[in-house]
């Protein structure tokens, strides 16, 4: 395979990766043939797939990191390309802080040229060549962020969840999930034209995806994205590259648009397929009837219909992949009350989650619960369940309420007990045969309804899970992260079902689309308190982004008052002072007049003039009284103006 840069001039045809009848095949086997599709400056492009389909792999053909087996990626020159993988982890004792800085060494490297050349500067006469080279650096430092890196870094930092407390700690002693963080903060601070994105949402709470969401879509250059985040895929994506069953289609468009053109594409698909099966079928039974009449005219007929039949360009079936089946039926129906909660707090030890909560949850409402990590999201569902005490406050049970709840960590599937023991305790009402018809609805064939629980994995204990609160007949389901774990196909089949359910729902995601899609009212615990929302996760976004305008113009507003207020009191200040001048002003004349009368009948005495020294003495006072009077009248006629 030819890895190939184009040409310099990227910036006019604005092409920088330019994917070409790529194969690419690993230890034998082909991940994916002939893939041709290109991205183009100012573009994000999401690859969808299922898991093993060879996205991440792509990334790496991409990055010249492995070798594909025919075709081309051709990359722009001087195109800088950034790539968060899935298992980054930045090591070492040095702080946050210092590892976030690091995306900024070329800025101080032309930092650092400034000073040099300031200081040859300083020692040299010639300053016509410094001066070139001087403008040259500067023009380096302010391409590269400039004066404005310190409160890029700290923005970005805190937009992540790496607030100031983070700062100062060594990064071995951060999590994870806190690390891969710190990754995708030095990406972002990096001077690159094109980000490659791989789960960037990985171990983000909501308000940090969607501080993401915000900055990649104000981002001026390319992203090549791969996520599970489909709110992240729908506001960001201009085109979808899909990789399935080993080839790659490119959609035009974002996630949502891309959903229905491959449907369509499956469905039209399926019409040829059945059309060209059921013409095959008839040319076949007619080339039969021809060989039974067993004359030559026939049997010639015959032969030419079946050669027609083998230049056939045959249509490939569609090969869609089973999806699981999932509904929630009520066994029975709730009073129209499920829960009265009124004046609840609760608190860990000096810290408080929430308090003076009041709600009234009614018959068929679809709740959501977002906000922050740590702010008590889950403790609320375990209140509402009876699991934990409240501080303060009670919370009523309506009447025929009857609670399914799915846990986040899946606890009671991690056992010995098989698939279909942990189905069928949702149910005993249910037998053998219904059982392992709706594990079967869940993707669990055969012998693999007997795996214990311990062997299973993420995904597979959450269908598990799911199946188990399907059967229950629950009327009242609490969801804890319910799309967690769960490919991109089953998190639309569980919305399906859960848009169908008919009784009351009540659910912690950080999954925006699953929260745009489901909620009818949104409970937002942040800051020690909750607050409720009627509407979806868009219309609370733009609610609070208008409540941010009016604070912003309200503050402005106050500041222009502020203003406004010094302005008058520094204007009475001013008039006062003013009047105050002129009164001292006047005194000065009138005392500076009855000086120059005083001299004046002086001179008129003879006797003055027999003492030159005290005539000389008297005139020069004169003079200055009169200077001093003059400029007095200049300033008083100025301020009566």
């Amino acid at each position: 395979m030819a890895f190939l840069f184009l040409s310099k001039q990227w910036k006019k045809n604005m092409i920088l990766i330019d994917i070409n009848h790529l194969t690419v095949a690993i230890d034998g086997r082909e991940i994916f043939s002939d893939a041709t599709f290109t991205v183009q400056k100012g573009e994000c492009v999401g690859l969808t797939g299922r898991n093993g389909a060879g996205k991440t792999t792509l990334m790496r053909v991409i990055l010249g990191r492995q070798e594909g087996s025919a075709g081309t990626v051709s990359v722009a020159k001087n195109c800088r390309i950034g790539y968060l993988e899935q298992q980054h982890q930045a090591v070492g004792s040095h702080t946050v802080l210092e590892e976030a800085k690091k995306s900024f060494e070329p800025l101080f490297q032309a930092e650092e040229r400034m000073h040099r050349i300031e200081q040859q500067m300083s020692c040299s006469e010639d300053l016509s060549e410094l001066g070139e080279k001087y403008q040259r650096a500067l023009d380096e430092y302010e391409a590269l962020g400039g004066y404005g890196w310190k409160s890029q870094l700290q923005g970005v930092l805190k937009g992540l969840g790496l607030g100031e407390a983070f700062w100062d700690k060594p990064v071995d002693t951060l999590s994870g999930g806190e690390k891969t963080r710190l990754a995708l903060a030095r990406l972002l601070l990096e001077n690159n034209d094109v980000l490659l994105l791989d789960e960037p949402t990985n171990h983000l709470d909501l308000e940090a995806a969607q501080w993401l969401t915000d900055y990649l879509a104000h981002f001026d250059g390319t992203v090549l994205l791969i996520s599970h985040d489909r709110y992240m895929m729908d506001k960001l994506c201009t085109g979808v590259a899909q990789i399935e069953n080993g080839r790659l289609r490119f959609f035009k468009g974002n996630y949502t648009d891309y959903c229905r053109k491959w449907e369509e594409e499956l469905r039209i698909t399926q019409k040829q397929f059945d059309r060209q099966q059921e013409e095959i079928r008839r040319q076949r039974a007619i080339i039969a009837r021809f060989r039974q009449f067993n004359r030559e005219k026939s049997i010639r007929a015959a032969e030419s219909r079946e050669k027609a039949l083998e230049r056939m360009e045959l249509i490939d079936a569609p090969q869609q992949h089973e999806d699981m089946r999932l509904r929630f039926d009520c066994a029975r129906t709730s009073g129209g009350d499920v829960f009265t909660v009124r004046g609840l707090a609760k608190a860990f030890g000096q810290r408080t989650l929430f308090q003076n909560f009041d709600a009234d949850i009614k018959k068929g409402q679809k709740i959501v619960i977002i906000g922050p990590n740590g702010t008590g999201k889950t403790t609320l569902l375990n209140l509402l369940l009876g699991r934990q005490v409240p501080d303060k406050g009670e919370i009523l049970r309506g009447v025929h309420v009857d609670i399914g709840y799915y846990e986040q960590g899946h606890k009671a599937f991690m056992g010995d007990e098989t698939v279909m023991d942990m189905v069928w305790a949702g149910n005993r009402r249910l037998n053998q045969t219904q059982v392992r018809s709706r594990c079967a609805a869940m993707l669990f064939f055969g012998e693999e309804v007997l795996k214990p629980g311990k062997v299973l994995s993420g995904g597979e204990r959450a269908r598990c899970a799911l199946c188990r609160l399907s059967v229950s007949g629950s009327n009242t389901l609490l969801l804890d992260e319910p799309t967690n774990h769960l490919d991109m196909d089953s998190r639309e089949v569980l919305e399906d079902a859960l848009e169908r359910f008919e009784g009351t729902l009540i659910a912690v995601s950080h999954d925006r689309y699953f929260i745009n899609r489901i909620a009818d009212i949104l409970w937002i615990v942040k800051d020690g308190k909750i607050e409720v929302f009627s509407g979806s996760y868009d219309d609370y976004l733009a609610s609070v982004r208008n409540r941010e305008e009016v604070s912003q113009q309200q503050s402005i507003n106050k500041t222009r008052q502020a203003k406004s207020r010094a302005k008058e009191k520094a204007d009475r200040e001013e008039i006062k002072n003013k009047k105050l001048r002129i009164q001292e002003l006047e005194k000065k004349i009138s005392a500076l007049e009855q000086q120059k009368t005083a001299l004046e009948e002086v001179f008129a005495s003879a006797e003055i003039y027999q003492r030159p020294q005290e005539l000389l003495s008297a005139q020069n006072e004169y003079r200055a009284a009169e200077e001093a009077l003059c400029d007095a009248m200049e300033k008083w006629m100025e301020l009566n103006a």
